[in-house]
């Protein structure tokens, strides 16, 4: 089943999963998929799902529908086509199955392991002034220092 990733300001705000013909998106409750902002046409796209080959259609939106930052009016999608209507980004997924594949390759695990810790309080406990070692170093001269100097008369 096709999946449609809503985003904004880079959150997730809505997952859509549909078996429908078509899905309608726009600013108003009677839509599929509801981007309440100004800026979104009241009936702003829609997706035709016919034929198992999706495309997007711009329904003459003021400010434009996007795919992969290129103005359509009619479109083909693939999977991870990312539509961008107004301040909006959907990501498109053929397969609802895929996109939780791409989710699971797009989080980043927090390391909590044993040597991880071991290796952190290492660092909080010995400062890099702690592990230098400082020792004087000889310094030779050629010629300048009083000692070397002769006098001659």
């Amino acid at each position: 089943m096709p999946e449609i990733i809503v985003k904004f300001a880079d959150k997730v705000i809505e997952r859509v999963v549909t078996e429908k013909d078509h899905i309608s998106i726009g600013r108003t409750s009677d839509n599929d998929i509801v981007l309440d902002n100004r800026g979104i046409s009241r009936r702003h796209a829609r997706i035709d799902f016919a034929d198992n080959q999706p495309e997007l259609i711009d329904l003459d939106s003021l400010n434009g529908t996007f795919v992969n930052q290129m103005k359509v009016i009619r479109q083909f999608l693939h999977d991870n086509d990312k539509i961008t209507i107004g301040k909006f980004d959907l990501i498109f997924f053929q397969d609802s199955q895929t996109s939780a594949k791409m989710s699971d390759i797009e989080e980043t695990a927090v390391l909590d392991t044993k040597r991880q810790r071991e290796m952190t309080q290492a660092v909080k406990s010995n400062p890099l002034e702690d592990l230098m070692e400082t020792r004087p170093i000889p310094i030779h001269s050629h010629g300048d220092s009083k000692s070397d100097r002769k006098e001659h008369h």
